[in-house]
């Protein structure tokens, strides 16, 4: 009975000191706003945050004609064929064979993960690409005729 008493002595004292030491990083860390909910503590921003469109000079000098050239050039780039995760045979058939057969076959999974965050940065950088040229069309009025 006494092992037991003293096991959850040290159990409590180890959750309270944790809980402390917690408390005292949260403090000593950068506050988080309300606006900032994706930081939470961390360096680095988890979540993709809103842009705003920055034109460099040589984007101001072009024409309309230069804008709508390069917005289409850079439609393609936002194209996806890649499947999602349930609708790729080669992730169901990565799972089958690896619970069945052989298990550094789930590899192919974590690999599709790392393909499909690489596709969507370039997705994203495409997006804000085009959504800078539609800013510059707003802002020389291209739309007006």
């Amino acid at each position: 009975m006494s092992t037991k008493y003293r096991d959850s002595q040290r159990l409590i004292s180890l959750l309270l000191l944790l809980l402390s030491a917690t408390h005292a990083v949260a403090e000593s860390s950068p506050s988080t706003t309300a606006t900032e909910p994706s930081r939470a503590g961390m360096g680095f921003d988890l979540y993709r945050t809103p842009v705003v469109p920055t034109p460099s000079a040589e984007d101001r000098t072009k024409n309309c004609y230069a804008l709508e050239q390069e917005m289409a050039a850079q439609v393609p780039k936002t194209y996806s064929y890649k499947p999602d995760f349930y609708n790729d045979p080669y992730q169901g058939a990565s799972i089958w064979i690896g619970t069945t057969l052989f298990m550094p076959v789930y590899a192919l999974s974590a690999y599709s993960g790392f393909k499909q965050y690489g596709e969507n940065a370039r997705i994203i950088t495409a997006e804000e690409r085009i959504a800078l040229l539609r800013h510059l069309k707003a802002q020389n009025r291209c739309f007006e005729s």
